[in-house]
């Protein structure tokens, strides 16, 4: 997955590996106050919190960048050794956002390969596996509603003002993939100021979870 992160000038010089072998070319960013005060916000909040993290954090987090991470050799047992224990995790906590997608469809949430794509993201840490799946559905509350957190989001669940975003060219995914395997997705960010802040959410979130659905 790309994300072209440059409201001026676009350079595609660094990449952002993201889950399930998906590649993400990020930009530099050069933002104007008078024009992008939301985004120049956001820019510096990240620079803020990156100053927080010790060396060997950073050193991780650029890795991650560069697709120079740590890879983990998924193995039968290990899978089926971490799901089992997903599945205890998530008892013992008695999450209300997971209950509640349960009740609705409990073929959804159970699912190995859906468990497995914050298994995998994780490196097999269930914790934070289940930490974060639990954030997803919350987020996907917040953002669809309550009735289609534990079902596919489809193009019948966005409104007027995300098709039209949908369909501005704002995202760009590449024929083919990368020599790693990898989809790459390029996300042209000076169409960004173009919509709201919920819709840019709800848009990114249709395309990039469709294309991990593949």
């Amino acid at each position: 997955m790309a994300s072209p992160l440059s409201s001026q000038n676009i350079s595609t010089e660094n990449t952002w590996c993201c889950q399930h072998g998906s590649s993400i070319p990020v930009p530099s960013l050069n933002l104007h106050n008078n024009t992008q005060p939301e985004m120049k916000s956001t820019e510096d909040f990240l620079a803020s919190e990156m100053s927080k993290l010790s060396v060997q954090e950073r050193s991780k987090a650029l890795d991650d960048l560069h697709c120079v991470g740590e890879e983990l050799k998924e193995t039968p047992e290990m899978i089926e050794a971490s799901l089992a224990e997903f599945d205890r995790v998530l008892r013992e906590r008695n999450e209300p956002i997971y209950n509640l997608a349960a009740s609705q469809n409990r073929s959804y949430v159970e699912d190995p390969a859906f468990r497995l794509r914050f298994l995998g993201t994780n490196l097999h840490n269930v914790k934070q596996s289940v930490n974060q799946m639990i954030g997803f559905l919350s987020q996907k509350e917040k953002y669809f509603g309550r009735d289609k957190i534990a079902r596919d989001i489809t193009l019948d669940d966005l409104d007027d003002e995300d098709i039209e975003l949908l369909l501005s060219g704002l995202f760009h995914i590449q024929d083919g993939t990368d020599r790693s395997g990898r989809v790459v997705v390029y996300v042209m960010i000076h169409m960004l100021a173009r919509s709201t802040a919920k819709s840019i959410i709800r848009v990114t979130y249709f395309v990039f979870f469709n294309i991990l659905s593949q």
